[in-house]
């Protein structure tokens, strides 16, 4: 779904079943909730300390990529470089 149509979407392993089988339930989440909370995590902080995801991002630029136009796209949520990829996977390291 582009962001002209509202929010993104990336499909991800349900939080309850088991990641492992091949059969796992996916559902669909706002890629902001993802985002955000693995920076959050990575940050040890709370996902209410950051600003929308706007803020840090172009969500067209986004969606291109979960929609397999572009491989990945690389942007910084204050102190950390997040890095997301066609698969909907999110990489955080601390910035240097």
């Amino acid at each position: 779904m582009g962001a002209n149509d509202g929010e993104v979407y990336v499909l991800r392993p349900d939080e309850a079943g088991d990641t492992d089988d091949e059969a796992a339930w996916v559902s669909p989440q706002p890629v902001s909730r993802v985002v955000l909370g693995a920076v959050a995590d990575a940050a040890d902080a709370d996902v209410d300390d950051f600003d929308d995801l706007d803020a840090y991002v172009d969500r067209d630029d986004l969606a291109a990529v979960l929609d397999g136009d572009a491989d990945e796209i690389t942007f910084a949520v204050e102190d950390h470089d997040v890095t997301v990829d066609a698969d909907g996977d999110v990489d955080v390291d601390p910035a240097e």
